[in-house]
């Protein structure tokens, strides 16, 4: 029979080594790394997981949050229309929404600050 390039690289990598562990009659070669690499694959699996745990969480608040959107807009829609209609046709309106809306703004700026410059770093 003939040895093929194949068969060569079988039995080197069969032949006993210096640094091999042998268990049970057994023989494995194990690279000097061996732990390092273990470990690191060990973490990027966890990564992984953890990644993907978090975009499950946003998907489901996102998706939560539409649901809740849309029954509000189900079931107060025609309401919330008529209101805002009436709200738009008087003349004091403007003296309540300018205030109303400067204040959402500053405090929209003020939670982006303080997020910014509080965060917890991981």
């Amino acid at each position: 029979m003939e040895t093929r390039p194949k068969d060569n690289a079988i039995r080197q990598a069969l032949a006993p080594h210096p640094h091999t562990v042998k268990n049970e009659g057994s023989t494995a070669r194990l690279s000097s790394n061996f732990a390092y690499v273990t470990l690191r694959r060990i973490q990027k699996e966890q990564q992984q997981a953890e990644r993907r745990q978090q975009r499950l969480a946003v998907a489901m608040v996102v998706g939560v949050a539409l649901l809740g959107i849309g029954m509000l807009i189900y079931f107060c829609g025609e309401t919330l229309w008529q209101s805002a209609r009436m709200v738009a046709q008087q003349k004091d309106s403007m003296g309540l929404i300018l205030p109303t809306l400067f204040c959402l703004t500053f405090f929209a700026l003020l939670n982006h600050w303080l997020a910014k410059h509080y965060r917890v770093k991981k």
